[in-house]
């Protein structure tokens, strides 16, 4: 019984934690441009994250202000502390 509960826990962390090994993609439909989230971030309201933006080709810093799921994937309400204006993704589930 203690292997089963072990087991269990193990895989409610394991997959809890999924967004910080791989890249989380998405897009970015008023600024026209793909977004990845990389590996590291962990993507909660309220949390300083950085993103790579492929249309300035760069990295940039934003806080979480709103997380929803959406049918297709889940949207993202952000301050993109670089340049202090509100941004939206959808990010693939």
């Amino acid at each position: 019984m203690k292997s089963a509960t072990f087991f269990i826990f193990f895989l409610i962390i394991f997959f809890t934690n999924l967004s910080l090994v791989f890249a989380w993609e998405g897009y970015d439909y008023q600024n026209k441009t793909s977004i990845d989230i990389g590996e590291g971030n962990l993507v909660r309201e309220g949390y300083v994250i950085q993103f790579y933006e492929t249309k300035s080709n760069n990295f940039r810093t934003a806080k979480i202000v709103y997380m929803q799921s959406v049918v297709s994937g889940t949207e993202i309400e952000l301050i993109d502390l670089d340049n202090n204006q509100t941004r939206f993704f959808i990010m693939r589930n």
